[in-house]
């Protein structure tokens, strides 16, 4: 059971309008609420495998990562923690020799919690928190309590985002054929459907999207990093 105090700042995520400024108060409240010294949100797509940052806070100053992009499947423990929609604790020991030392370097990364960001039974996200004291391990509870915090607030922020943003896996493979420059022949076999079900995946990605037509479903599927 989350303090009153944190469901009250989940409350306000909720009521904030700005994407930005919602994504810096979800990364606030992990430091704020919780035994952390800094907290970075990452976007993470399923179907390219690719991590973004979005932006991280410290007690100190909330910045952005957005410069920060991987294949998540290089980086072991992130990739283990998104496909089995677990939190994952690394020692230090652990961190140095599972992220790459760019990172460790750039960020002084000692010891790291990864938490999935989960909507609607998929992960779209993650949070890396750095815990305040290194050498003091993170308890199981610790991690599951910031997780239920996460869903919570990120939950709120899709209730306040319209529905049609919420495409289907296969809909979103399709806008990506599409950004590729792919045509309806050539996305067939690569999804192992019929042309006919292709059009129909575009057609409901458009309906979503509340657009006219293909190019600018592209557009609002990039722009809302969806696809790449």
């Amino acid at each position: 059971m989350l303090e009153e105090t944190v469901m009250n700042h989940v409350k306000k995520i909720s009521h904030q309008k700005n994407a930005v400024l919602k994504s810096q108060m979800i990364v606030r409240g992990c430091v704020d609420f919780f035994s952390f010294q800094r907290a970075s949100l990452f976007s993470y797509s399923s179907l390219t495998g690719m991590g973004q940052g979005i932006c991280a806070y410290t007690s100190e100053d909330t910045y952005s990562i957005q410069h920060v992009k991987e294949k998540i499947h290089d980086i072991y423990p992130i990739h283990q923690a998104v496909i089995h929609n677990q939190p994952i604790y690394l020692t230090i020991q652990h961190a140095k020799s599972a992220i790459p030392a760019k990172y460790i370097k750039r960020f002084d990364i000692s010891s790291l919690a990864i938490i999935p960001v989960i909507v609607n039974g998929m992960v779209i996200g993650f949070v890396l928190v750095d815990p305040e004291n290194p050498d003091e391990p993170i308890t199981k509870n610790d991690l599951l309590t910031l997780a239920h915090y996460l869903k919570l607030a990120v939950s709120s922020t899709f209730d306040t985002v319209p529905c049609q943003y919420l495409l289907s896996k296969r809909e979103v493979e399709a806008l990506q054929h599409l950004a590729n420059g792919l045509g309806l022949k050539q996305m067939a076999p690569k999804m192992k459907v019929s042309e006919y079900t292709v059009r129909d995946h575009i057609s409901s990605a458009i309906r979503k999207l509340g657009v006219a037509h293909r190019t600018e479903a592209v557009a609002v599927a990039i722009r809302n990093h969806m696809i790449m």
